[in-house]
């Protein structure tokens, strides 16, 4: 045991000599920060390993990943892989199209997408409202999955199915089924709510909506809703409690755009009758 503790203290003091001096520590190549320490011990001065801050960065990021990829593991369980339709996974902003699409929104969920962390932070919304057809559940599908391409846990689902999952919950589980959804949610960087107002109208949907929306509120979560509806029948259905919230959290984009459904519905019979009548 003896020579054990003479061997370990002689290797130390050797370590010592050689790396105490302080101008001798590498830099990293890419960031140029220290890859050492000197350090005071009992035996004198050393210079100890450090993690320089390219390393700490990509760790940071690893970490934020790995806890974004089990926020979406919860997510899973609970909702259902946010519950997105095929029609929502199709949606992508390299697909847009120029000639029918709102130019407008497009640049909208470009900036979005691209400046998601301070969106997030500052707890920006949207309310998109607008006639039938015209591209808002596109537009919030490409927001959708842009993000989750990035590792951002996102919610994009229709109001129909959200209130639906909430009942089928609350018919398992009771309120504490109620409850487990909307703390799922919690879990989700971005919720999306398409067609806000196509759900049954009675007051438990109602007060539903705004549970979802009062937890986003009070989580300091962005949250972004599409809805055919005006403005003013919005208001009149929902509360102004429910109102109020939704002025506060989202910015209200209205979206002029034509009808794309039947934009394409023309071209698409105009093509079946050069084919038929050819």
């Amino acid at each position: 045991m003896q020579g054990k503790g003479i061997l370990k203290n002689s290797s130390q003091k050797e370590w010592v000599s050689v790396c105490k001096d302080i101008n001798s520590i590498v830099k990293c190549e890419v960031c140029g920060e220290p890859t050492g320490r000197l350090v005071k011990t009992i035996f004198g001065e050393g210079v100890f390993p450090r993690v320089c801050k390219c390393k700490r960065d990509k760790l940071k990021k690893q970490q934020e990943e790995d806890e974004n990829r089990q926020k979406q593991i919860r997510l899973d369980q609970v909702i259902n892989n946010s519950m997105m339709n095929e029609n929502f996974k199709t949606c992508n902003l390299k697909n847009w199209d120029h000639g029918i699409g709102n130019e407008n929104l497009f640049r909208i969920a470009t900036e979005y997408i691209a400046k998601f962390h301070e969106m997030k932070s500052n707890n920006y919304g949207m309310l998109v409202y607008g006639d039938c057809g015209n591209g808002k559940t596109y537009f919030s599908g490409c927001i959708a999955n842009a993000l989750i391409s990035k590792l951002v846990p996102v919610v994009c689902v229709g109001v129909i199915a959200l209130t639906e999952r909430i009942s089928k919950s609350k018919r398992n589980f009771g309120e504490e089924g109620i409850f487990t959804v909307l703390n799922a949610l919690e879990n989700a960087d971005l919720l999306i709510l398409d067609d806000l107002g196509t759900e049954e109208d009675n007051k438990w949907t109602r007060a539903m909506i705004y549970q979802v929306i009062e937890k986003r509120n009070s989580s300091k979560l962005p949250l972004i809703i599409t809805t055919n509806m005006r403005i003013a029948d919005l208001k009149e259905r929902y509360d102004e409690r429910t109102y109020s919230r939704l002025t506060d959290m989202c910015s209200f984009i209205r979206n002029t755009g034509g009808d794309i459904r039947k934009m394409q519905g023309k071209a698409k019979t105009e093509v079946f009758f050069k084919k038929v009548m050819r």
